[in-house]
């Protein structure tokens, strides 16, 4: 009875060993790790000194030894977390497939062009200034890219005018950019300058 109990105890300790070090926790505990170290640019905005590799080393065994005694209370939420990220991660990726898109492969101010009849347009996605910003929509109905200001202090998110094209359709920044001559999403964008 004494041996099977000392068996368990080192099969529940060897799991949380390499759950806790190579296994889903080890990322999350190197990441902490990351975190308390900081960044020098983080660490002048605390105020604090980088803690020393003593210190670190002293946290990551802490969290360590604590993620192998109780491993079976945080198993389940860091597998849970590690393939939500990969489940956005894999959605993202997608969204890229899909076309460019405004808010996640595009910044400043540059060109779109065509990759099907080459057509080629300047285009703002997002500039700023000290009281007022330019953002970047594509009018779903007719294609015409427009940047639109919004500004003043207090007003970073009202736009100047409505969010509606000459034509009668509305303007989105959130759906794939697709070339106003052919209707292609083959668009590729390059950017010259950025604020």
């Amino acid at each position: 009875m004494n041996n099977t109990f000392e068996i368990l105890a080192s099969v529940y300790m060897l799991i949380g060993a390499v759950l806790g070090t190579i296994g889903p926790a080890g990322k999350n505990i190197s990441e902490e790790v990351r975190r308390a170290r900081g960044t020098p640019f983080t660490n002048e905005i605390m105020e604090r000194e980088q803690p020393s590799a003593l210190t670190l080393t002293l946290f990551r065994l802490t969290v360590t030894i604590g993620f192998i005694l109780l491993w079976p209370l945080f198993i389940y939420g860091i597998v849970k977390e590690q393939r939500k990220d990969e489940a956005d991660s894999n959605a993202f990726a997608e969204k890229l497939r899909q076309g460019l898109w405004f808010q996640y492969n595009m910044g400043g101010c540059g060109t779109v062009t065509c990759g099907d009849c080459n057509h080629s347009e300047s285009v703002t996605s997002f500039i700023h200034g000290i009281d007022s910003s330019r953002t970047g929509f594509q009018c779903q109905s007719c294609g015409k890219l427009e940047a639109i200001e919004s500004g003043g202090p207090g007003r970073a998110n009202e736009y100047a005018r409505s969010l509606k094209c000459e034509c009668g359709g509305s303007f989105e920044r959130d759906k794939v950019i697709f070339c106003p001559t052919c209707k292609s999403k083959n668009m590729s964008y390059h950017m010259d300058f950025i604020t």
